[in-house]
């Protein structure tokens, strides 16, 4: 008897993943949303960001100054590798003419009395037009400015202490007492692609994964179809928590190919890193995909028709990205926005992916937030659970 039961069971499990593929494939507008669009997300924002840093990014200078300190800025500026000096002129409305064509990403003005003020001891300023349209310009610009300013300053400082009989090596130590050596971990580069495209990779699933089963559900809804195309569950002992896991089996089979191809083949193809172990990575990964499916399951609550999904998800996908911690650290949040932001799957699940394929961490190491995903997981399982046996009885009346 219990063998039968079991073997009913698993079947059960087993014709509701053959339906729920079935369902999935047969909807256009699903399988665009879904399977296509997260690979399509990975593929092109992998690509946009592939230039993780820039090197000689053309700017033009304008020296209102025609002195030897501003020209001293500006061969200091041109010698970094961020920065390529492709015009030089006094002339601002004439670099504006040039930047608006496109051909220089920024300009640099050094005013005029530039010198003559350093000579006074009064503190100059130049002014940096950086192309803020694309972060990555901006980035580089300011940067190689600041980091050629400050060596000037010094520079500066060193000849005052020497003019006052200081001798070198101690007007230099004076200036600069120790000496700082960076070494960024993880992302070497210091690159955007590295620190951003594993986290989309999961705000992406989430989003389209959700999108794409609501659209499904209010399909389903707004036809009066549910109960009759789960109808095989009917009269089984806990068969609405078979049904459940069988129809989540089919979301966990395509999304985890989704990811493996982002972490195997967009990674590789634009030099990203992955340093975790793969088969930690798809064991931490399953209660990830399974906590956002059983959240979809339970969302039909919220979708009567389904135009409702497509809103209502899009929506949420930049506040998912913020709650992550990604765009703001989670330390600054208000304790109520950090307390509900684990309700989101992606907020673990980002936490956890990013720890295993950039930081190299093992399961072990981030056993916590395995644990708290897997929490969540059954959260959203009791919710789909009732959800689904909630539309079967409404529907059957």
């Amino acid at each position: 008897m219990m063998l039968r039961n079991l073997i009913s069971n698993l079947a059960l499990i087993i014709e509701a993943c053959k339906r729920e593929f079935k369902l999935i494939f047969s909807d256009s507008a699903v399988v665009m949303s879904y399977m296509l669009s997260v690979m399509l997300v990975g593929f092109f924002y992998s690509y946009v960001y592939s230039h993780e840093t820039f090197d000689d990014l053309p700017i033009a200078i304008v020296d209102n100054d025609q002195a030897k300190l501003g020209q001293q800025v500006g061969r200091m500026i041109d010698a970094t590798h961020q920065l390529k000096v492709v015009y030089k002129t006094s002339d601002f409305d004439a670099a504006k003419e040039i930047y608006d064509k496109g051909d220089i990403r920024g300009i640099i003005t050094i005013p005029k009395d530039f010198t003559k003020d350093m000579q006074k001891g009064k503190v100059p300023s130049i002014s940096v037009y950086a192309d803020a349209s694309y972060m990555l310009y901006y980035k580089q610009t300011i940067g190689a400015v600041m980091v050629s300013m400050g060596t000037f300053n010094a520079q500066v400082e060193v000849n005052k202490a020497m003019a006052k009989s200081t001798p070198m090596d101690q007007a230099v130590a004076t200036r600069r007492p120790f000496n700082v050596t960076a070494v960024p971990l993880y992302n070497i580069n210091v690159g955007y692609a590295t620190f951003l495209m594993p986290v989309v990779f999961i705000i992406a699933l989430q989003t389209l994964q959700l999108t794409a089963m609501g659209i499904m559900g209010g399909t389903l809804r707004e036809s009066g179809r549910f109960a009759q195309v789960f109808a095989y569950a009917e009269k089984r002992r806990f068969g609405n928590v078979f049904l459940t896991f069988g129809r989540s089996l089919a979301y966990l089979v395509i999304s985890m190919v989704l990811l493996l191809i982002e972490v195997l083949i967009v990674l590789h193809v634009y030099n990203l890193p992955q340093r975790g172990k793969l088969i930690e990575i798809i064991v931490f990964l399953i209660p990830v995909i399974l906590a956002i499916t059983f959240l979809g399951m339970g969302l039909v609550n919220f979708f009567k028709r389904r135009e409702d999904a497509i809103m209502s998800v899009t929506v949420f996908s930049i506040p998912a990205l913020m709650i992550s911690g990604t765009s703001w650290p989670t330390i600054a949040f208000p304790a109520w926005i950090e307390n509900i932001s684990v309700l989101a799957p992606s907020t673990l699940g980002v936490k956890g992916f990013v720890s295993l394929t950039q930081f190299g961490a093992s399961l072990s190491e981030i056993s916590d937030v395995f644990i708290k995903m897997w929490g969540l997981c059954i959260f959203y399982f009791i919710f789909a659970v009732w959800t689904n046996k909630r539309f079967r009885r409404e529907e059957n009346k």
